[in-house]
């Protein structure tokens, strides 16, 4: 009679967790209390997360940003927005065949003043970056000394020192943007590229500027179409010429590049800043900083065909994630999200509504982000079920400040196909000073049916999927429900 009273609990148990996992947004099943010696060896564990093993400061993967020129401007709820992701830098755009036709403050194609939009996104980061493009001339946009020289030179000073003044935060300018991928050769573009260093110099000894108040210089983002080593080639010929270069007033700032390719091996770019730096050391060049001011999981308006536009704007975070994860771990100095809005592209959109700050699963991505980095210490996070391309189910833990602890979950497998999975994250050595007897887990999912203003226009705003107070224990096992291409954000708050 007893295994037969045990065997009707079991089934019961099955059945109320099996109705659970039916319902849509309902988390199956609620998390498991455990103390710190009890193996979860009945759980698919896919993350273990020890917080006894911190690893310096956590990477910030919400600290930069890029706007796009397509872009209507943002109110003030989506400043306001921007303004709590605390970003380092934030990119813009600046064109000078335009500025020279049409003036400082010439429009945008959405519209909007450039001097309208410098004065905007100077409000919601530390400092600007400025894509000085469009130095080609035409017979339609034509430029000082056809695009060259001393009249060239005196111009982009000119141009860079009235933008300063009038906009202070701008630090940091790029010499175009993708030659590469423009068709230029590495040749033609470096003649270019002296005429930027020599006007950047005289700009910044009119302005009385020096050492770290300097504006800072560099190449314009090179790119690749296929695959990273694309760029590493185009690299290594801008490099060559820069080191045979015998002008003593050259400079190399910081470098800059995009990143497109990859997309079923995002690992890959754990390598990306060796890989450059490498180049450097080889030519005699000193190591710089290097920034990736442009990412995605595909360039252009690109969608795999065995997607709609509904799969890629899901997919699209975890994407985001996986791609800045590796570029971190490799040693990037900033990742610039791509982009703030994009009038033509959805799926590159943060903000799905510039009014009223509806972020896009992209969006809401990066608030995990914040999240993570509002915990400052970075703690080990092991990934039991992710492949050596990147590929599966991976981690960012961080805890501190007060705050407790966040775990970033996602579940990146481009377009492989790869059904629900019912996992469990093992969270161990729980420090009790940062909770006392209690502890809040909250969990937050987007997904394709989470947080997901495209596929339901009614989630307006960041929804939770389970929330629940637990008597301290120093492990806790906090189970999820991935769809191939997701994330999850878990929250121990005390």
């Amino acid at each position: 009679m007893k295994k037969l009273n045990n065997l009707l609990i079991i089934f019961l148990m099955v059945g109320i967790i099996s109705a659970c996992s039916k319902r849509p947004g309902i988390m199956p099943p609620t998390p498991v209390e455990t103390s710190s010696n009890a193996p979860a060896s009945n759980l698919n564990t896919a993350i273990t997360v020890d917080c006894s093993q911190t690893q310096g400061d956590v990477m910030r993967l919400e600290q930069a940003n890029v706007h796009s020129t397509t872009s209507a401007l943002p109110g003030e709820k989506a400043r306001i927005w921007l303004q709590a992701l605390n970003h380092k830098t934030i990119r813009t755009w600046l064109a000078l065949r335009t500025i020279n036709k049409e003036g400082y403050n010439y429009k945008y194609d959405g519209n909007v003043g450039a001097e309208t939009s410098l004065a905007y996104y100077s409000t919601c980061a530390d400092s600007l970056l400025i894509a000085l493009t469009a130095y080609t001339p035409s017979a339609t946009f034509p430029l000082p000394g056809n695009g060259k020289g001393t009249a060239f030179q005196n111009f982009i000073k000119q141009t860079v020192i009235y933008y300063k003044n009038k906009f202070p935060k701008i630090k940091y300018i790029q010499a175009g943007n993708e030659p590469d991928y423009n068709g230029e050769s590495a040749a033609d573009y470096y003649e270019v590229y002296k005429d930027y260093y020599k006007a950047i110099n005289a700009a910044n000894i009119e302005l009385g500027l020096t050492g770290a108040n300097r504006i800072m210089l560099s190449n314009g983002a090179f790119t690749s179409t296929t695959t990273f080593s694309e760029l590493v080639s185009y690299t290594n010929q801008f490099l060559t010429l820069y080191a045979a270069d015998a002008d003593a007033s050259k400079r190399l700032d910081f470098f800059s590049m995009n990143c497109y390719t990859e997309q079923s091996n995002p690992k890959l770019f754990e390598t990306a800043k060796p890989q450059i730096i490498a180049a450097m050391a080889s030519k005699g060049i000193n190591a710089r900083q290097v920034f990736v001011t442009e990412y995605g999981l595909a360039g252009g308006n690109f969608i795999p065909t065995v997607w709609n536009q509904a799969q890629i704007m899901t997919a699209w975070a975890p994407a985001q994630i996986a791609k800045a994860f590796y570029l971190y771990e490799g040693g990037a100095d900033r990742v610039f999200n791509w982009c703030i809005n994009h009038a033509d592209i959805l799926h590159k959109s943060e903000l799905a509504d510039l009014t009223n700050a509806y972020p896009n699963p992209y969006g809401y991505a990066m608030v995990f982000g914040r999240e993570v980095t509002a915990r400052g210490t970075r703690v080990k996070a092991t990934a039991s079920k992710l492949n050596a391309q990147g590929l599966g189910i991976n981690a960012l833990a961080a805890m501190g400040n007060n705050k407790g602890i966040a775990v970033l979950v996602w579940n990146y497998n481009y377009t492989s196909f790869v059904g629900d999975q019912e996992v469990n994250v093992q969270i161990n050595n729980i420090p009790q000073s940062a909770f006392n007897d209690k502890v809040n887990a909250k969990v937050y999912m987007i997904d394709s049916k989470n947080n997901n203003i495209y596929s339901n226009p009614t989630q307006t705003s960041l929804k939770s999927s389970s929330d629940q107070a637990y008597n301290y224990a120093a492990t806790l096992n906090i189970p999820l429900k991935l769809e191939g291409n997701s994330v999850a954000l878990v929250l121990l708050n005390p």
